[in-house]
């Protein structure tokens, strides 16, 4: 019986609370991800707003990614995700898991 995929969306902010940069820590995931799992896909960029813990409002553009992996490997990106925020002033990194999705490369 073939391994469960799952499919993971998790957004990186272009720039950090303070204004800094990210494009060298998202370069980090990104390879991070491929040596880990052999792809990742950018499907996008957006824009949001997120409260902060001090109740101010932040407004971010986000690089979106989507990748497909093991359901035994979700610890692997998340650890990715976690070196990526302490990397940075972020409060929270969305990370989405859709598990049971028919996923197909042909």
């Amino acid at each position: 019986m073939p391994t469960k995929q799952i499919k993971a969306t998790f957004y990186l902010p272009l720039k950090d609370n303070n204004g800094r940069d990210l494009s060298e820590e998202i370069a980090q995931v990104e390879e991070a991800c491929y040596l880990a799992f052999g792809a990742w896909t950018l499907s996008g960029y957006f824009k949001g707003a997120w409260r902060m813990q001090s109740r101010e409002q932040k407004a971010d553009t986000s690089a979106v990614y989507t990748i497909v992996l093991p359901q035994g490997r979700i610890r692997a990106l998340e650890a990715i995700l976690k070196t990526f925020k302490s990397k940075t002033q972020q409060e929270a990194i969305y990370l989405e898991i859709e598990h049971d999705v028919d996923i197909r490369f042909l």
